[in-house]
């Protein structure tokens, strides 16, 4: 396992960022502690996607900071955020689709010490742990939607890392895919993994999170408890859709 780390596991300090003289982000700041589950909420549009973005290394930030275990990777693309102990699933789930489940798995770590055996028993147990083991043999390509989902997710976890980046984990799958994906981040958050989620799915929110960050037009414009957060004027307002709809990459 990632060795642990002192609070905070994420540091962001107004980040900024504009597409096309649009602004996406704008001046976002916020921790996540270790072990914590934040989810990131807002109408579309509001800056979500790109704050994941940018914290994992996708865009640079124009301004503001990332610090990942204290160190900064602002501007040093996803692999330095990787190394640092942050991984990423996309909300259309990016896999190797001519490969197998398991060669899915194995992708991450083709490089790192403890040879094949060890990480072919580690991708064994996680595809295991979110009920793929029967699918190891199977091109990621003959997978459902929501397969390639569960995949996605256990490949972020193979290299044990501090934190995982969530864009959209519950949309357009099968309840019964949903159910197992929520089931197991709350299992390897009791093992001490931090989750930031972003998800238009509240009640799944509130199930695993115990603070909520709501952006608008590219700010934070509420933060606390998700009951805190729900019952906040300036939340209820934006998503009765009196705010500008989405620009740019302001998902």
């Amino acid at each position: 396992m990632t060795a642990p780390v002192a609070a905070p596991v994420i540091e962001v300090d107004t980040i900024a960022k504009s597409f096309a003289g649009l602004t996406a982000v704008d001046g976002v700041s916020f921790a996540v502690e270790p072990g914590s589950v934040v989810g990131l909420i807002g109408p579309n549009g509001s800056g979500k996607t790109t704050t994941l973005n940018l914290v994992n290394g996708v865009h640079a930030p124009e301004r503001g900071t990332v610090r990942v275990a204290g160190r900064e990777v602002q501007g040093r693309g996803s692999r330095a955020v990787v190394e640092a102990g942050v991984t990423r699933t996309f909300q259309n789930a990016r896999v190797f689709s001519t490969v197998t489940a398991l060669e899915n798995l194995m992708v991450p770590v083709l490089h790192r010490p403890g040879g094949r055996r060890h990480w072919q028993r580690r991708a064994e147990e996680l595809l295991a742990f979110v009920g793929l083991a029967a699918h190891r043999d199977t091109p990621a390509s003959e997978l459902s939607g929501g397969q390639q989902k569960l995949l996605e997710f256990v490949r972020a976890l193979v290299t044990d890392p501090h934190a995982v980046l969530m864009d959209e984990p519950f949309a357009g799958v099968h309840p019964s895919v949903k159910e197992v994906m929520r089931a197991r981040i709350a299992d390897r958050n009791t093992e001490g993994t931090a989750f930031v989620i972003v998800s238009h799915e509240i009640p799944d929110l509130m199930r695993l999170c115990s603070r909520v960050i709501c952006m608008c037009e590219g700010r934070v414009i509420a933060d606390g408890t998700p009951a805190e957060v729900v019952a906040e004027p300036r939340v209820v307002e934006a998503y009765l859709g009196r705010g500008p709809a989405g620009r740019g990459e302001r998902g």
